[in-house]
């Protein structure tokens, strides 16, 4: 089994190379799987309010849901590598998507080479995403485009990444500069953390029930009323 991470600022294209890269892996015959890590700590697995999420606040420390086409398993706590990737041998492939601290050969995913310079570490193989439309190449390492260099991304992984031999090894931390460069979670556009509520000056009532506006029409209604004073 051989494991590589996809990692990149949000919209980069982490998600468009993962499939990209399951595609093609898929079609030389390789099976392949997936894991997808979302590291916002506003964000939960299960609905709040499912029948699932009852039965894990009122206690039971593993939930199934299981159902005719797929089956899901809760955990009430973080699963370590070694954990997560057991189900997985017997795969040739997993594609890590958004995991910044496994300790495994990285793909950087970005918009413009700044992005990418802040998330290239030692184990960095390639540089992909957004920015392979305007340049091949980033501080020495080949930035490939999803689409028309998805074979040769392939090829550079089949022959750079090494089988995991210990999955316990992949529990390990980075150390050093790679740790601190691979702590960048909750990026720009994070929708899962509550905003603070806008304070608003102006209140509407139409027949007889409030309304709400939008900051751009409460900013228009105060031009309209504040000129008309």
């Amino acid at each position: 089994m051989k494991a590589v991470t996809i990692v990149g600022i949000r919209g980069s294209g982490k998600t468009t190379v993962a499939e990209a890269l399951i595609r093609e892996m898929t079609a030389r015959g390789l099976t392949v799987g997936s894991v997808k890590s979302v590291f916002c700590p506003a964000f939960h697995m299960d609905k709040s309010g499912s029948n699932t999420d009852r039965h894990m606040k009122a206690g039971a420390v593993l939930v199934t849901a299981r159902a005719e086409t797929e089956t899901a398993v809760i955990y009430r706590r973080k699963l370590k590598p070694s954990e997560i990737f057991a189900p997985y041998v017997g795969c040739d492939w997993v594609i890590c998507e958004g995991d910044y601290e496994l300790p495994a050969p990285r793909i950087v995913a970005a918009h413009r080479a700044e992005d990418a310079r802040e998330r290239v570490n030692s184990l960095t193989l390639a540089v992909s995403g957004r920015i392979a439309d305007a340049q091949t190449s980033l501080d020495g390492l080949p930035v490939l485009h999803y689409a028309r260099d998805i074979r040769a991304l392939a090829d550079l992984l089949i022959e750079r990444v090494p089988d995991v031999q210990d999955l316990q090894a992949l529990d390990e931390s980075l150390h050093g500069e790679d740790l601190a460069i691979s702590r960048a979670y909750c990026e720009t556009g994070c929708k899962g953390h509550a905003k603070p509520a806008r304070k608003s000056v102006v209140r509407v009532t139409l027949d007889g029930k409030p309304r709400e506006l939008t900051p751009e029409q409460e900013a228009e209604l105060l031009r309209w009323i504040l000129g008309n004073k």
